[in-house]
Parts: C-alpha cells; structure tokens; sequence
C-alpha cells in the first residue's frame, strides 16, 4: 500500500510538470496540498489542463492516498491496540443492547452455542479470560469482553440487567455455580442456562439458581442411544431442527395480548387449515404445559405455542399471533 501512495505522488508530481510548468518542489507541493486536501495558494498559475489535472488526482488520488495511509495504519497496529479499539466499540454496543443473551466462556460448548445465536441471529456478548480464545472470537466477528465472568462489573459491562438470558459454559462446575450465584443476585428474573461436567453437582447449580442445566456427556450418550433404537424420530427432530433446513421446522409462537385470537379455541381459529403449521403444545403463562392440546383449548393472552411447520408458515403464524 505504501508503494501506491508513493506512486500516486510521483503521478502528482509528474503532472504538474507537464500540464503547468512548474519546477520539481512547486509539483511536489502541489501535490501534497492536493491531496492532503488543506486548500493552501496555489505557486503558480493553472490553465485549464492544469486545473482537469487537479480534479483528476482529487478525485482518484486522495482516495487511494487515504486507504493507503488506513491499510498500513492497520498493519502497523499491534495486537493490543486492536484489543484496545475492539473492546471500546463493544462496549458501546453494548451501552445499547437489550433481551440479548450473554455467553460465558469460549470452550467446545461455549463456541457451539455462539454459532447457534449467530445463526438464528440472537444478538449476544461473549465473556471470556483467554487471550486466545478472545481473538478467536474478534476475528468471528462476535461482541467479546475479556474479563473474569464471575466477576460482577464484567456482568454489568455485559448488560446483565437488560439481558433476556444467560448462558454458563465454564470448564469447571465450581466455577460454574460461583457465576450462577453472581448472576442471579444481580437479574433475580434472568434465564440461565448452564453447562455441568459432574451429574453429581446438579443439585448445587439449581440451588445457585439455573434455570436450566444439562450434562454433555449425557445428552451425547442419549442421543447416540434413541438414534439406533428410535432411528425414524431422531431424523424427523434433527430435520425440524435444523436451522438450515427450510422443509420443516419447530418454532415458538407467542401470543399477544392484543392478537384477535384471544379467547377462540384452536378449531375455531384452524390453524392447520389457515396455515398448515401443527400445534404441538402450548405453554401457559403460569409455566402449565398441554402437550397434544385438544381442539376446544382455548388460545389465552401470553402463551406460548410451540408449532411444527416450514419457516413460511411459523413466520406467518408468528405475525398472526402478535
């Protein structure tokens, strides 16, 4: 890039000598106030060809001039000052975000769980210690702090009061329930999902307060099990599942308090035959679920319905609830 800058120079000079006559230090002016753009006199008279010329390096010139100058800016930038910038304009994002989730820790399930959100994009912020990890994540393009998460001005620089939920996905289970505890003393009412090695600490993450708690040694082995015993369900959730797949998918729909639905039963408002998504179960506000509703259920202000159909159909389910 330096060796363009120089280039767009000499060019400068070069044309100043043959459209206006100038000497070698009169051109080499001329162009450095040209493309610097500090509109000082001018040394000489300009005709016409001399003052095309000057558009011409304006126009093309200062451009290549200041991407040049950025570019080797950029090379030149050690890794600590593009943490540095990196961590102040996520923390300005973050000076604005709201119902986003926050990820703490960057292992194996950790980054699953970023890729995941990203795919659905759910806005989220990472909290991770590593430097490694770190710039893993920067160069992702994801919103990362580093910092201790179970430190309580890491939670705040994160958002935690606006955040919708919180996932734990530390390394260690003793760790784990420090942050769990910490989190929920400062969002009593935030979702917390965490990740746990031991089965045998399950019950110290839900004193802690997680709402959510799963093993993926377990998961694993069960979900090896139920694909060779129950072959056909398992493919038929991995494809509703899946959020590449646009043949089938399984969705929650919340419905508002305003939706004009409120109050019909679930014949009267023919789901299946207005939309041709399934109604598979329905949560209530007061966390109550009927799994296989019945068709004179009635759809009541704040629930949840959990739907199987195409992506088309849950979004045009989604609207028609809200």
């Amino acid at each position: 890039m330096a060796f363009f800058a120089l280039l767009v120079v000499c060019f400068g000079v070069l044309g100043y000598r043959v459209t206006a006559g100038l000497g070698w230090l009169d051109s080499l002016y001329m162009t450095v106030i040209t493309l610097s753009t500090v509109g000082f006199r001018e040394v000489g008279f300009l005709d016409d060809n001399a003052k095309f010329f000057t558009i011409v390096l304006i126009l093309g010139g200062a451009g290549v001039l200041a991407y040049s100058i950025k570019t080797t800016t950029e090379v030149l930038m050690d890794d600590a000052t593009k943490h540095f910038f990196h961590q102040r304009a996520t923390l300005k994002r973050l000076e604005k975000i709201k119902d986003h989730y926050i990820v703490c820790g960057l292992g194996r399930v950790g980054k699953a769980v970023c890729e995941e959100l990203v795919a659905e994009k759910v806005p989220f912020v990472v909290l991770e210690q590593h430097d490694e990890e770190v710039r893993d994540a920067q160069e992702r393009g994801w919103s990362v702090l580093q910092g201790d998460a179970t430190d309580d001005r890491i939670l705040e620089l994160a958002g935690i009061e606006r955040a919708k939920g919180l996932m734990s996905c530390v390394d260690s289970d003793a760790n784990n329930v420090l942050l769990i505890m910490t989190a929920r003393a400062l969002s009593p009412s935030l979702i917390i999902s965490a990740r746990v090695s031991e089965e045998r600490n399950i019950k110290n993450f839900k004193r802690a307060g997680a709402n959510h708690i799963y093993s993926p040694f377990s998961l694993l082995g069960r979900r090896m099990t139920r694909a060779l015993t129950q072959p056909r369900v398992t493919e038929l959730l991995d494809l509703a599942l899946e959020e590449s797949n646009y043949d089938l998918n399984l969705g929650e729909c919340p419905v508002s308090p305003d939706c004009s639905l409120v109050g019909q039963t679930l014949v009267e408002c023919s789901f299946r035959k207005t939309y041709g998504a399934v109604i598979l179960s329905i949560i209530r506000h007061d966390h109550s679920i009927l799994h296989n509703p019945p068709a004179d259920t009635k759809v009541m202000a704040n629930d949840i319905l959990l739907i199987l159909g195409t992506p088309d159909q849950l979004e045009e389910l989604k609207r028609a609830l809200s």
